[in-house]
């Protein structure tokens, strides 16, 4: 496992794709185009590529990576599949949930050192966020994500100008610059980058507006909902958000390590 001391030697981008007969291959043209290139620019960089048509080939694929990965790795991992709102749908239709695939990539984030970075190119991936378990680390260090439909055509332009300026996590900003200039239509863009920390922080931000949560909770719970239920539910809520927090936050980020 990577700690604060390890010497990064490698840095690997793994393309993993899961399409239609029917979809355009965008996952395999990135690599053609761009990634397998890596390494004639930099010696550090490596590339893989899957292709997968089921859960248990991609349990096979993430096995993988994480059996070849040695001390000084880091790891980005590139998602080509159709998005659906519990999770990433796959060429057989089977859907992994949110759970079911941080399950699977966080052990990755592990041996890395919570250096993992991770591209959903798919449609509304920004529903990744509704799925986060405080008692287990976080299954990444950022992510990017897309906050609407998004076509092949914006995926082939936005990640061949991101790929062209990205090799590792240093790299980010800028190649995420590039990426949001290249698909942005009236000033906005379709993907987003976040940060586990951000996004744990605000999942359990006390302080957060809870509206639609009280009614949520007084269904799940069976309460009547009344005046004078609807007025004492939120104190619970923010009392047990806070107790996550301060409880979770730091292992959940890393920072009891570094």
């Amino acid at each position: 496992m990577n700690n604060p001391d390890t010497e990064i030697k490698r840095w690997g981008i793994v393309m993993i794709q899961s399409l239609k007969v029917s979809d355009r291959k965008t996952g395999e043209e990135l690599y053609h185009d761009i990634l397998q290139y890596k390494h004639y620019y930099q010696s550090e960089a490596f590339s893989l590529f899957y292709n997968v048509a089921s859960l248990e080939d991609l349990k096979l694929a993430i096995q993988n990576v994480l059996e070849n990965i040695q001390d000084g790795d880091i790891v980005t991992l590139h998602f080509e599949t159709h998005g659906h709102e519990g999770g990433i749908t796959l060429s057989n239709g089977e859907i992994v949930s949110w759970k079911v695939f941080y399950d699977l990539i966080r052990p990755i984030n592990i041996q890395i050192g919570h250096l993992l970075f991770v591209v959903m190119s798919m449609c509304k991936s920004i529903a990744m966020i509704s799925s986060l378990n405080p008692e287990a680390r976080a299954p990444y260090r950022a992510f990017i994500c897309s906050v609407r439909d998004v076509t092949q055509d914006e995926i082939i332009r936005g990640f061949q100008v991101f790929y062209e300026k990205y090799f590792y996590l240093l790299d980010i900003f800028q190649a995420y610059k590039a990426l949001e200039e290249e698909t942005s239509v009236n000033g906005i863009s379709p993907f987003q980058i976040l940060i586990a920390e951000d996004v744990f922080n605000e999942t359990f931000n006390p302080n957060r507006n809870i509206n639609s949560l009280v009614i949520e909770q007084l269904k799940l719970l069976n309460i009547t909902i009344n005046k004078d239920s609807k007025h004492k539910m939120p104190d619970t809520i923010r009392k047990i958000l806070k107790e996550i927090y301060e409880k979770h936050q730091e292992f959940y980020n890393f920072l009891d390590i570094y």
